[in-house]
């Protein structure tokens, strides 16, 4: 496998930010000449290099509930608790492997979380598996899927133009939530979008295509009031390596926090101090999942010394640690990004659900 250039490098970073939709911001942020910056963004697509989601925003379609699970099943029973595990309808993320699932779900209401907890693990699964409910709200899910940090650590790009983002980003200027449920009609329209580039992988039609042209006129408003936002992706297991580093493991930390420490000093420890920039992190009253990339290689040349122990920073804010990690190449994306699966018909909202 040839390694990336420094030009295909500096494009991932600018597409994995997605710092706006117009083609002169991602020449503004790349600095490519316009011939090298479009038969890049070519490649990298056309490679499954990167691939585009659309996701919904959790205000507008009352969503305000997620739930996290990590689970190291036996070798003898992973295909069964993988398929266990994708069959609810509120699952939108699910990565199998082996010895490792990791699966995200969405919900309407507390009860849901608390019945889907309860329905995926048997007593023989349960010292095995990990689950955490929380809020959709930035204060509890600050980093989700935001691999932007981490690209421009191993790339060595210094800084971050859009990273950390959770999944209920600000809304754009004018626009806000909705203060009752969302239409049949929106809901149709937001199911189609989502599924506009899904529908596209499953036809061979690479991701560069997928722009606002030939978008209905509510896909576009979707867009454009904030209801949906679209999230690139890497993808791990075929991301040729860059300067003899490559992203190859994808790591799980959990643990309880330590009395009077809070997820956001923790996130800057590991940012500033330890440069590790989790692509997941979210916490309840008392635990904290982190889910960050390990790479193989030398690690980037920094300006300030060799970082500080990540276990040691991890300490200082965490009890009861518990590490998973696989190989990219071990994972299968069973269930990617499959936001429609949640934008069906929705149901009465509970007064005392919050």
């Amino acid at each position: 496998m040839r390694a990336l250039t420094d030009a295909e490098a500096r494009l991932i970073r600018a597409l994995l930010a997605a710092p706006g939709d117009s083609e002169r911001e991602y020449l503004e942020e790349t600095r490519l000449p316009r011939s090298t910056y479009h038969a890049v963004r070519r490649r990298v697509y056309d490679e499954g290099w990167l691939r585009i989601r659309f996701a919904p925003h959790p205000a507008c379609f009352k969503l305000p509930f997620i739930t996290i699970a990590v689970a190291h099943p036996f070798a003898d029973s992973s295909v069964a608790l993988m398929e266990r595990w994708s069959r609810p309808e509120s699952n939108v993320v699910l990565w199998g492997g082996s010895g490792l699932l990791f699966a995200v779900y969405l919900h309407h209401t507390r009860d849901e979380a608390r019945r889907l907890s309860t329905g995926l693990v048997d007593d023989a699964m349960r010292p095995r598996s990990f689950f955490l409910s929380t809020s959709t709200d930035p204060d509890t899910l600050p980093v989700y899927f935001d691999f932007e940090g981490i690209w421009s650590h191993l790339a060595g790009i210094p800084g971050s133009s859009q990273y950390p983002r959770s999944l209920s980003p600000p809304f754009p200027p004018g626009s806000h939530a909705p203060s009752g449920p969302p239409s049949p009609g929106l809901c149709r329209a937001a199911r189609n979008l989502i599924l506009r580039p899904i529908v596209a992988d499953h036809e061979g039609r690479p991701g560069h295509f997928l722009g606002l042209l030939g978008l209905t006129r509510p896909e576009h408003r979707l867009l454009t009031d904030g209801w949906v936002f679209r999230r690139v992706l890497p993808d791990l297991g075929v991301l040729p390596p860059f300067q003899d580093r490559r992203a190859d493991q994808v790591i799980f930390v959990r643990g309880e926090l330590l009395e009077g420490k809070n997820s956001d000093e923790l996130l800057k420890a590991l940012t500033e101090k330890c440069r590790v920039y989790p692509f997941l992190l979210a916490h309840d009253e008392t635990s904290v999942v982190i889910g960050t990339v390990g790479q193989s290689g030398p690690a980037p040349v920094a300006g300030n010394g060799s970082r500080p122990s990540v276990l040691g920073a991890l300490q200082e804010y965490l009890r009861r640690i518990e590490v998973d990690s696989e190989w990219v190449t071990g994972l299968t994306p069973v269930v990617d990004h499959r936001y429609d699966r949640v934008l069906a018909e929705q149901p009465a909202r509970d007064p005392g659900s919050r």
